[in-house]
């Protein structure tokens, strides 16, 4: 069984997941492609197609989309497999551009996965928590892989509610590229590392005339401000919601605090005893 997995990551936490996939998916005898939608790979005849993205705004990354839009018809199953930082039923429906052009073309649409991983932008998760999410993740991901191996098809529920939130918030691709001119960088706090400008997926940060400028081809990945190590970038009107610095995964504990946000969701979704 051949499994093509095309995967886009912002700031690295659904390429953890898509890579655990690979793997599991290889011990149960698969071949399996991974291939970053960033590097604009070319798609390749497979028995199964996954398709991993990171959730924004209830819905998939335009760098998703597109890649999905040029695809060639095809009559094989696709699978969905997608992160978020909140295990919230309103991101069940963050599918739903990708499923109707899948249909058109002729794709199988068979089942979707969702995990919960730190959030790179709103407010920052505990590394303890952190490193739960990701054990959680892998942990499921075994039984993910047997049910993909094996061709299982399952319906994705999308709640009213769902799709309301995925269609409100279509707007989002034209809002981070209209607050992605506001970015800036302070001059004071920036060490000319060019991290930002180098691991920019769209290309749209800059420098010349000894300033760095930020365009309007901005996803809100928030991987420049994410991954700047003096944490000098400043994301316009969002700021206040910016995440910097990588999580650590290796920290563990039996016992981790999750944020009153939503805390009902993680309880359900980690099955917390009250």
């Amino acid at each position: 069984m051949k499994v093509n997995i095309y995967y886009f990551s912002g700031t690295g936490n659904t390429f953890k997941v898509a890579e655990t996939l690979k793997n599991e998916l290889e011990l149960l005898n698969s071949n399996v492609i991974i291939e970053n939608l960033e590097n604009h790979p070319d798609y390749t005849p497979c028995d199964t197609l996954v398709l991993a993205y990171p959730v924004w705004g209830f819905g998939a990354p335009k760098i998703v989309t597109d890649f999905v839009k040029n695809l060639p018809c095809d009559v094989i199953k696709v699978y969905f497999l997608k992160t978020s930082g909140e295990p919230l039923s309103l991101n069940d429906a963050s599918s739903l551009s990708l499923i109707k052009v899948l249909k058109k073309k002729g794709y199988m649409v068979s089942g979707e996965y969702h995990y919960v991983m730190p959030y790179n932008m709103v407010f920052r998760h505990e590394d303890t928590l952190a490193s739960k999410m990701l054990l959680t993740a892998k942990e499921r991901l075994k039984t993910c892989a047997k049910e993909i191996r094996a061709g299982l098809i399952t319906p994705i529920s999308m709640p009213i509610k769902a799709r309301f939130m995925n269609r409100l918030c279509s707007i989002e691709d034209l809002g981070m590229r209209l607050n992605g001119n506001l970015y800036s960088v302070n001059k004071n706090s920036c060490i000319g590392c060019n991290k930002c400008l180098k691991n920019c997926p769209t290309k749209n940060i800059t420098f010349h005339s000894g300033k760095y400028h930020f365009g309007n081809n901005c996803m809100g990945c928030a991987r420049c401000a994410f991954h700047c190590p003096t944490n000098a970038i400043n994301t316009g009107i969002l700021n206040f919601l910016k995440v910097n610095g990588p999580y650590d995964f290796t920290l563990k504990t039996d016992e981790v605090k999750l944020p009153n946000y939503c805390k009902k969701s993680y309880e359900r979704y980690f099955k917390v005893e009250k």
